[in-house]
C-alpha cells in the first residue's frame, strides 16, 4: 500500500516538473504581423507556408526585378499569386508614401537601392524582420535592428562606372580616373543619364572631389538623356555615343553575354547600388512576404543574381568585385543636395 501511494506521489511530482519544463521551453506563437516578422521558432518555415497558402497572394513594389529570381520563387511556391509593380525609384517611393498616408496597405515587400531604403526608414514605414539568411549576409549590406533583426538587407550589388563601345574605343584609350574625364578630347563626346543613376554618380564625384570638379565636368558638355542607365547603354551598343560614366557593370555583363561590343572600367571609388529588400509595416500578406524575403536572401537567389551580372553580398557566393566602393546616400538631405547640384550643372539649359 505504501509503495503504491509513494509511487503516485513520485509520478505526480515528475509530471508537474515535466509540464513546468514544457511550459517554460514552449515558444510563443506569433499573434501579430510584428511578432511574425521577428519569429525565430523551429516551426517558422512550416508556419510561414501554412499562412501563405491561406493568403494566396504577394505584392511587391520594386525598382528592379530579376525574372530568374521570380521564376524560381514561383516554382517553389506555386500556390502564391505574385503581383509586381515596378518603376524608377521616385515613382515607387511616392506611391508607397501616398498609400500609407491614405491608410492603404497594399505592398507586402519593397525592394530598392539605397536611396529608397533611406527614405522609407526616415518615413517610419519599415518593419524590422528576422530571417535565418541574415547570418550569411555581409555586414556592409545590412541595416541592423535590435535582437538580430534587420531593417533592410542587401541582395545584390552593382557599380556605376565607365561603359564604352569597344568598336569605337580601345581599353587603352578610355578614361580610367575621374580626372581623366576632364581631358578636352572628351568634350561633347560623353553621354550621361538624368535618372537616379546619374544623380548618384554625380553625388559620388561631389563627395570625392567637391563642387569645383562637378562644374569642370559640366563644361565638358556631356549629353544628358532622361532615360535609365540600361537605355543609355543600348545607345552606346548602337554606336550613338562612344562612352558614358553612368553605366552599370551588371548591365555591361549581360550585354557582353549577348555578344554586344561593350566593356566597363571602374572609376574609383565606384558609386555602388546596394539592392535592398525590406518589409513594410502592415503588410497585407505577412506570411507570403517573409517567405519571399527568405528566398530572395538565400544562396540559390545569390547565385542567380551572380549569373545575371550582379555581385552577391552573401558570404558563401564567390566573385566579390574588388573595386573600391562608395555606397550612395545616407539621408534624404544628402539626396536633395545631390539633386540640386545635378540640376544646377547638367539640367540648367
Amino acid at each position: 500500500m505504501k509503495t503504491t501511494r509513494y509511487s503516485r506521489i513520485f509520478f505526480l511530482i515528475a509530471l508537474t516538473v515535466l509540464l513546468a519544463g514544457t511550459a517554460q521551453g514552449a515558444v510563443k506563437k506569433p499573434a501579430t504581423p510584428t511578432e511574425l516578422a521577428l519569429y525565430k521558432g523551429a516551426d517558422r518555415q512550416q508556419l510561414l507556408e501554412e499562412g501563405a497558402k491561406k493568403e494566396g497572394k504577394l505584392t511587391i513594389y520594386t525598382t528592379q526585378t530579376e525574372k530568374k529570381i521570380m521564376d524560381a520563387f514561383r516554382k517553389k511556391y506555386p500556390f502564391l499569386k505574385v503581383e509586381i509593380w515596378r518603376a524608377e525609384t521616385a515613382p515607387v517611393v511616392s506611391r508607397i508614401l501616398e498609400e500609407y498616408r491614405a491608410g492603404v496597405h497594399t505592398v507586402d515587400v519593397m525592394a530598392f537601392t539605397g536611396t529608397g531604403g533611406v527614405i522609407m526608414e526616415e518615413a517610419g514605414i519599415l518593419q524590422p524582420f528576422y530571417s535565418p539568411q541574415l547570418a550569411f549576409i555581409e555586414e556592409y549590406a545590412l541595416n541592423t535592428a535590435p535582437g538580430g533583426a534587420a531593417l533592410t538587407a542587401g541582395h545584390f550589388q552593382s557599380g556605376i562606372g565607365l561603359g564604352y563601345n569597344t568598336k569605337l574605343l580601345t581599353r587603352a584609350q578610355v578614361p580610367k580616373t575621374y580626372q581623366e574625364l576632364l581631358d578636352p578630347k572628351w568634350r561633347g563626346k560623353m553621354a550621361m543619364v538624368g535618372s537616379n543613376t546619374g544623380v548618384t554618380w554625380v553625388g559620388g564625384a561631389l563627395n570625392l572631389s567637391g563642387e569645383d570638379y562637378v562644374a569642370k565636368l559640366a563644361r565638358q558638355e556631356p549629353v544628358v538623356h532622361m532615360v535609365s542607365a540600361r537605355a543609355l547603354l543600348d545607345m552606346i551598343v548602337n554606336g550613338e555615343y562612344p562612352c558614358s560614366p553612368t553605366i552599370m557593370d551588371s548591365h555591361i555583363a549581360r550585354s557582353k553575354q549577348a555578344g554586344a561590343p561593350v566593356d566597363w572600367v571602374p572609376l574609383e571609388p565606384v558609386p555602388s547600388y546596394l539592392g535592398q529588400i525590406m518589409l513594410p509595416k502592415h503588410p497585407a500578406n505577412p506570411h507570403a512576404a517573409l517567405l519571399f524575403i527568405d528566398f530572395d536572401l538565400s544562396r540559390e537567389a545569390g547565385e542567380l543574381f551572380k549569373a545575371t551580372g550582379y555581385n552577391s553580398p552573401r558570404k558563401d557566393v564567390s566573385g566579390e568585385k574588388s573595386y573600391k566602393k562608395f555606397f550612395g546616400s545616407e539621408s534624404t538631405e544628402q539626396v536633395k543636395k545631390w539633386m540640386t547640384v545635378f540640376n544646377k550643372y547638367f539640367l540648367k539649359k
